[in-house]
């Protein structure tokens, strides 16, 4: 396509390719409504909250060109993990009443850098 577009319309077609995965169900088949086993992302955003279906998606694309595996089992992984996080603010939240934040003491400087 590009050697075409350069050919005929002397111009280059596009300037950025993104490359992606393909999404696919536990079993590794490829997501299509033709085999009716496609995820309702409203359904599990009701089931398991949207921050866990935001992270599990966003932890599956990580890596360029991966394949991304979707199951409960990803989306309840994620849950979990923002459960994690949201227990451990509230606890850091609970505990700084009172804290005063002292000044970070300046860098001490080598030689090397003048």
């Amino acid at each position: 396509m590009a050697m075409l577009g350069l050919h005929f319309q002397k111009d280059v077609p596009f300037r950025h390719v993104y490359i992606h995965g393909i999404v696919r169900d536990k079993q590794g088949k490829k997501m299509s409504k033709s085999l009716g086993n496609v995820i309702d992302p409203l359904e599990k955003m009701a089931q398991f909250g949207t921050d866990a279906l935001r992270f599990s998606l966003a932890d599956e694309s990580s890596i360029p060109g991966r394949d991304l595996h979707l199951s409960d089992e990803s989306f309840l992984k994620a849950r979990n993990f923002a459960n994690k996080l949201w227990n451990a603010s509230r606890y850091v939240l609970m505990n700084l009443e009172g804290y005063k934040p002292q000044p970070l003491p300046a860098p001490i400087r080598t030689g090397a850098g003048r």
